[in-house]
């Protein structure tokens, strides 16, 4: 009985090692290429990193920031009011957040961002979790700034707490 309660110890303790140590390790890195995406929007449209690129043209300044969140998440809940309350002025910059929540429906999607008010970002859904597979996703939320290239220029890993961290990231974006 007492091996069985080590184990069932040291794999949490083990778990949670990896879930810290691994984003250094295995998470994009900067000028990386963004993974392409294509996921569906809340009206069964297929919308994919390129097509949002293309509206900033290649070599022009401007891009997409890309957040990943779930309901379940108590920062992201408190990120995407600030997200959503920048999404005009950064639309003026060709630039375009995309929200992708990881492996929820869209009636729950759909319930957060009501109650939130939060309405003005594409939202997508990645209800397989592929996508923030090939992102490395280990803790949500995690934004990314991909420029009108596709090139990963800059990321935060938690919540973002000011509207002084997004226009960091956008920086790298329109510079």
């Amino acid at each position: 009985m007492k091996n069985g309660t080590t184990i069932r110890t040291a794999v949490p303790v083990l778990f949670l090692f990896f879930m810290l140590v691994s984003p250094v390790f295995a998470a994009l890195k900067l000028n990386d290429a963004a993974p392409a995406f294509s996921l569906r929007d809340s009206t069964g449209r297929d919308v994919s990193l390129g097509s949002v690129l293309s509206s900033a043209a290649k070599g022009k300044k401007g891009g997409i920031i890309v957040s990943f969140f779930a309901s379940w998440c108590v920062p992201c809940r408190q990120e995407l009011p600030l997200l959503d309350s920048l999404a005009e002025e950064l639309k003026e910059k060709s630039i375009t957040i995309v929200l992708v929540d990881v492996k929820e429906d869209f009636d729950t999607i759909n319930t957060l961002l009501a109650e939130l008010k939060v309405n003005k970002p594409v939202v997508l859904s990645d209800r397989a979790g592929k996508t923030a597979e090939n992102y490395q996703i280990r803790f949500l939320p995690t934004t990314f700034f991909i420029n009108a290239d596709g090139k990963v220029k800059d990321m935060i890993f938690g919540e973002i707490k000011d509207e002084a961290a997004v226009r960091k990231g956008v920086d790298t974006l329109v510079q």
